[in-house]
């Protein structure tokens, strides 16, 4: 039991842990405030129960990284059991042999979790240490003063915590159990002799209450921030498409993408709290393990140290804040990014690193017309000619001469309106898929036709590479032209148009039932409309295109339909589903050059030689271009690469 002046000094440590403690949330929480406001809190029940689940199950920690979350489980599992430890630890202070629980069942019902926690969190300190410091991570921050000062006080927790049983033990033999083992056992061995100074169990209890206390102080100073920043984010999280982008009202803003930290949004800053630095993000993302200068995590890092100058030169009444783009982050990081999602799939925080990404790019191009020069030829063929390429867009229909390819215009109405895209409709190599694809609907016996000359690009390459006004111009023409005609829905082989149509084009007011060509086929298999003969194409492997999957959530469709053409679905490349790897073309990448590092397409197609396929599929036209190229550039001549419209048309049935 403390003394009257130990109590006195108690209270007086509290209340000053407590003061500090608030006085930083307290500035980080004004940080946050600086941002624009954002609506998060529709279906508030459900938002809660969700972030719950995810925090009380670790599904954060322990879906992409298992063995390393089990780990961290055990830490954070531990702690619940410790909080109800530690409040009876403070009781005891107050009350000499006192107990909140008393020393019967409920008692040892917590000793005994506790007991075994202890245990494990130690092993866990062990395995977090040889982590970062033994086996060094690549993705990790080294050295880490914050991570080895929280390890240092877990350990001393944890530590404090069974001496401080076996002292008590030492002093009362009857509080030895079989359930408070870690406790018992270091009694046995070390304070059987006979009873403890009451001094050494007092500086016991003061060790781990002090330690409990700079917890209290250190966690809003640290990036363990995310202890209380990351529950409320995933309470936050975008529950529409992966990466969303608002539609900027181009008539009433004079002021376009995220030219300050204070443009983003107050979730955006929320995210740099949130923000755990376990680099799952660079695990995945293309850009970072291509050797380009992006990382996801360094980029948050980045924008949280600005926040923190900002908030403190906003307090001053200083209002020239660095601008984002070039200042902040270099130009870069910033065209680096593919925009694949692979970074937010797997954040453990629901951190949405792509919008930071397009807003900056947004400022960038419409604020100061600064991007890779690359970019202009493809904004003059957009805005002159409604293609990537500037060619006649009166030739869009070229490659259906002569096939019979009904057109809307001259039809007036279809079953289905087959969206051809710019890659199909100019690409020497992806013509010969549209060509195939509307074989395929011919053949399937289905009602369709083309729109020609009066389609134009999507403007998904506009819009990712951050130039939102052309994609708003596209969007609408294409709106205005598909609104006056009739179809029941829109087939496309593009994932980029794809996504587009289905989940843009709705918010401009063009509101239609969308479906990629594998889904399409896969339809008509099983409805018995198309047959197809199982054809050997050799070891395949299906490689998932970013838009089809992690942005559509679209993984079997696909791989059900090379098994109807193969027999097999293929195998699987070391990454696939939703951890595939990029084929670089997104973001606008299809257009421009990657200066630093190994080109991305030459990664993944060097995954599929390690895996040994003959074949690698694809469903997208951009990863079709990027991997003929890749295999002309590496003279992997011995890897083919075919889309599956392509297998499909070959094993129909004659």
């Amino acid at each position: 039991m403390l003394s009257v002046i130990e109590m006195i000094v108690f209270l007086l440590f509290l209340a000053g842990a407590v003061s500090l403690a608030s006085a930083a949330f307290r500035k980080k929480f004004r940080m946050i405030q600086l941002g624009k406001p954002v609506q998060r809190f529709d279906r508030p029940q459900k938002r809660i129960m969700d972030a719950v689940k995810r925090v009380l199950f670790q599904y954060c920690a322990i879906e992409n990284r298992p063995i390393t979350g089990i780990f961290h489980g055990m830490i954070f599992w531990g702690f619940l059991v410790f909080a109800l430890v530690t409040l009876n630890h403070v009781f005891e202070g107050f009350v000499r042999g006192g107990s909140l629980y008393g020393h019967g069942l409920l008692s040892q019902l917590i000793l005994f979790p506790a007991n075994l926690f202890a245990g494990l969190i130690l092993v866990a300190v062990v395995y977090f240490l040889v982590r970062r410091y033994v086996v060094k991570v690549s993705t990790l921050e080294r050295p880490s003063f914050e991570s080895l000062v929280i390890l240092t006080f877990i350990s001393v927790l944890m530590i404090s915590f069974v001496v401080y049983e076996a002292m008590k033990m030492a002093n009362n033999t009857e509080l030895v159990s079989r359930w408070n083992f870690l406790g018992t056992w270091l009694y046995q061995w070390t304070f059987s002799f006979g009873p403890v100074s009451e001094l050494w169990v007092s500086l016991m209890w003061w060790v781990h209450i002090v330690v409990v206390l700079a917890f209290l102080v250190f966690i809003p100073r640290s990036k363990h921030l995310h202890l209380v920043a990351g529950p409320v984010n995933l309470a936050l999280r975008h529950d529409g498409p992966l990466a969303e982008i608002p539609v900027i009202n181009l008539e009433e803003q004079e002021q376009f993408g995220a030219p300050k930290i204070t443009d983003l949004s107050k979730k955006d800053l929320l995210d740099l709290f949130a923000c755990a630095e376990c680099g799952r993000c660079d695990d995945v993302c293309p850009a970072y393990q291509s050797g380009k200068s992006l990382s996801p995590k360094t980029l948050l890092n980045k924008l949280k140290d600005n926040l923190v100058e900002s908030a403190d030169a906003l307090a001053k009444g200083e209002t020239d804040l660095k601008t984002l783009f070039a200042a902040v982050v270099s130009e870069e990081e910033i065209w680096a990014c593919t925009t694949c999602g692979g970074c937010m799939t797997v954040c453990p925080m629901f951190n949405e690193h792509i919008p930071k990404i397009l807003g900056m790019r947004q400022y960038g191009v419409l604020m100061e017309s600064r991007f890779p020069d690359e970019l202009n030829a493809l904004y003059r063929g957009l805005e002159n000619q409604f293609n990537p390429w500037g060619i006649n867009n009166d030739s869009r229909a070229d490659w259906a001469k002569g096939l019979d390819v009904p057109v809307m215009a001259e039809k007036g109405n279809a079953d289905v309106l087959f969206w051809v895209g710019c890659e199909g409709s100019f690409d020497s190599h992806n013509q010969q898929n549209a060509v195939k694809m509307a074989a395929i609907l011919r053949k399937a016996g289905i009602d369709f036709a083309i729109l020609g000359a009066e389609e134009q690009c999507c403007g998904d390459p506009a819009r990712r590479s951050g130039h939102e006004y052309l994609y708003q111009v596209l969007a609408a023409s294409n709106i205005e032209t598909l609104n006056r005609y009739q179809f029941k829905k829109i087939v496309t082989f593009c994932p980029h148009g794809y996504h587009v149509l289905k989940n843009e084009y709705s918010r401009m007011g063009g509101n239609y039932e969308v479906v990629h060509a594998s889904q399409f086929i896969l339809e008509l298999i099983e409805s018995g409309k198309l047959s197809l003969k199982k054809t050997d194409f050799g070891k395949t492997a299906f490689h998932d295109p970013c838009y089809l999957g992690r942005y559509n959530n679209e993984y079997e469709a696909p791989r059900q339909v090379l098994s109807h053409a193969c027999g097999s679905k293929g195998v699987e490349l070391s990454r696939n589903h939703k951890r595939s790897f990029c084929c670089g073309a997104g973001g606008g990448g299809m257009w421009k050059e990657e200066h630093n590092g190994e080109r991305i397409s030459h990664v993944r197609l060097k995954e599929a030689a390690d895996a040994g396929v003959d074949m690698l599929v694809t469903a997208c036209p951009y990863c079709a271009v990027m991997f003929k190229d890749a295999i002309g550039e590496t003279k992997m001549d011995k890897i083919a690469t075919r889309d599956l419209v392509d297998l499909v048309h070959q094993a129909l049935q004659d």
